[in-house]
């Protein structure tokens, strides 16, 4: 994918190990990098599950509402940041799991100097346009490939 360009996916359930917070929706920026910074700090506590080098794993930040599951953040978000692994996966202690379900996403790529541009976009005119509505929160896909700062964002549009 190019920065800004964004595809229409179904991505079946899937499961994300990681370290899980939660905080005022605010303040997010500053508690969810504390959860980053602990995944990578205890990332070869994972290296028996991961048949790969770690920095060529799919990496999720995925987002909840403290309150009502998988819905966006509104006064308190909950956020695990993680790595894809399959489901049937003992999780280690000082980790936790959780299970996407299946879902159809509107995907755009971007980075951290157009994010906040490209997330108004797809709200005011992506969204709105193909007749969407979100079904949940939107989720962060890092890709080993990807530049530093490069993300891509999944708008849940259907439950599957």
């Amino acid at each position: 994918m190019e920065l800004g360009e964004v595809i229409q996916t179904a991505k079946p359930a899937f499961v994300v190990l990681g370290k899980e917070g939660q905080g005022p929706a605010e303040d997010g920026t500053n508690w969810v990098s504390e959860l980053w910074k602990a995944v990578y700090q205890d990332l070869d506590e994972l290296n028996t599950f991961i048949d790969k080098e770690a920095e060529e794993a799919d990496l999720w930040g995925l987002m909840s509402d403290s309150k009502n599951w998988l819905e966006p953040w509104q006064e308190q978000g909950k956020y695990l940041a993680g790595i894809e692994l399959p489901a049937d996966i003992q999780v280690p202690e000082g980790w936790q799991s959780w299970e996407m379900p299946a879902m159809e996403y509107l995907v755009v790529k971007t980075d951290a100097p157009n994010l906040e541009l490209m997330t108004q976009k797809m709200f005011e005119e992506i969204l709105p346009g193909e007749d969407y509505q979100l079904v949940g929160a939107i989720q962060e896909h890092y890709l080993p490939e990807f530049a530093a700062g490069e993300v891509e964002l999944y708008f849940p549009v259907k439950f599957l």
